[in-house]
């Protein structure tokens, strides 16, 4: 007579215990990847919406030969909002054309919002809180607004704007 050998249907205890070592190695070392992959994703989306209402500015001014601006405005959910000065453009802002050249910024006039910044993620400015733009596309002063998040070090980005109104950005270590 032969005798027939029964076959395992599963782990041993030392495959589930190498296989746990292993996916607790990944994961020790991809969570803290993923987070700042995360991080550094909502600073370029910052930067990329400021920047587009940067050149939606400058576009709007030559297109309409009027005057328009990006202004800081904590009241951007008002209608109309208002600016409201203050160089910490993480409270949100507004970008408007001056349809009726009276310098007051009315609900028809405006063109795009920037809503306040969340997750930590900052806007600040060294000296203006507003850019307004000519018909020519020349801004009245030339300034930048760093962006930057809660992490100590790390890259952040910098908007500048030239005299001339086009726009820069570069990479920057945060404070």
């Amino acid at each position: 007579m032969m005798k027939t050998m029964k076959t395992s249907q599963g782990f041993t205890l030392v495959e589930l215990l190498v296989t746990l070592l292993v996916a607790t190695l990944l994961m020790t070392l991809g969570v803290p990847a993923m987070r700042d992959f995360v991080l550094d994703g909502r600073i370029v989306a910052t930067a990329n919406s400021y920047v587009t209402g940067i050149n939606l500015t400058r576009a709007t001014a030559i297109k309409q030969q009027r005057n328009a601006q990006i202004c800081v405005s904590t009241t951007w959910n008002n209608s109309p909002p208002t600016c409201t000065g203050g160089v910490n453009w993480t409270d949100g802002w507004v970008v408007w054309v001056d349809q009726d050249a009276d310098a007051v910024l009315d609900a028809n006039e405006v063109l795009r919002i920037g809503e306040t910044q969340t997750g930590g993620t900052t806007l600040v400015g060294a000296a203006s809180t507003l850019f307004q733009y000519d018909p020519t596309g020349f801004v009245n002063a030339p300034d930048f607004v760093d962006i930057c998040d809660a992490r100590a070090g790390e890259t952040g980005r910098r908007i500048t704007v030239a005299a001339t109104g086009r726009v820069n950005m570069s990479r920057i270590v945060c404070p």
